[in-house]
């Protein structure tokens, strides 16, 4: 049966760190061509953006204000992130990735949204970064971590945050294996052509990153909502809204489904 992995989970999970960041490199610069610049209308806000969905709004309100703030955005990729953090007021941005295609748009978009004086764009993977010790507030990362060797990044990541410092990932979770079967195997909107590293996380793996900080907690986002993929792809819609409503009455009743959930939501202080 024909997937998108370029190399499989197996063996994706004891590739040497260089091999793995040259996969990713290749994988995630081959996405520029498909890139459009970023347009902020002027009705955008922050609130807006956290709002849009319930594992946004969960990662930034844990991560609170940041106005002022020194935050890492790791992992960066094409998202819009980095520049949203400089226009929410963060005195700077940090934006890591390990594709040099995807930090070119960054700073790109930096420099068309008048920012690039507090974003800073920087090739590197999560498990050596060349930045220095206790020097952020707040770290972010989306789709980030279940690509990484999670005990040598958990500690790279420790190293650059202040004490007291939180920090807040998205990811996919692994837990379900219907999910992980189509994730490899079938056909939906939005799917990405190809897989490198991707190792959706287990709540184990959240344990195991956790280690390495004071606090953590995690917890599933995406339970009924995942049906909206289906049919309207990764965007929000007006059914993927309507089913984050039914996810939140139906986890807080049922806790245990947390475990076939899309997404898990790991936030973590020093």
């Amino acid at each position: 049966m024909k997937t998108n992995r370029v190399v499989s989970r197996e063996h994706a999970a004891v590739m040497a760190l260089e091999s793995r960041i040259e996969l990713e490199r290749q994988i995630t610069d081959d996405k520029a061509k498909k890139i459009q610049p970023l347009e902020i209308g002027p009705d955008w806000s922050f609130d807006r953006f956290r709002n849009r969905s319930p594992w946004r709004r969960e990662t930034f309100n844990f991560l609170g204000c940041f106005e002022g703030k020194t935050v890492l955005d790791l992992g960066c990729g094409y998202f819009p992130t980095p520049i949203y953090l400089a226009l929410a007021g963060a005195k700077e941005v940090w934006a890591c990735d390990v594709s040099p295609n995807a930090i070119a748009y960054v700073r790109q978009q930096a420099e068309r949204h008048g920012v690039s004086d507090r974003v800073h764009a920087v090739v590197c993977p999560a498990e050596q970064m060349p930045l220095e010790d206790e020097m952020f507030d707040l770290v972010h990362g989306e789709a980030v971590l279940h690509h990484l060797d999670l005990d040598r990044a958990g500690a790279e990541i420790a190293r650059v945050m202040k004490p007291g410092a939180r920090a807040a990932f998205k990811d996919p979770l692994g837990q379900n294996l219907l999910l992980e079967f189509a994730r490899d195997y079938l056909p939906y909107r939005g799917k990405n052509a190809a897989k490198g590293t991707d190792r959706p996380l287990r709540f184990p793996d959240a344990e195991t990153f956790g280690r390495h900080f004071s606090y953590c907690r995690y917890r599933g986002f995406g339970l009924t909502s995942m049906a909206a993929v289906a049919i309207y792809g990764r965007h929000e819609s007006w059914l993927s809204q309507a089913l984050h409503r039914v996810d939140g009455a139906v986890l807080r009743g049922a806790p245990f489904l947390h475990y076939l959930c899309r997404f898990i939501v790991t936030l973590v202080e020093k």
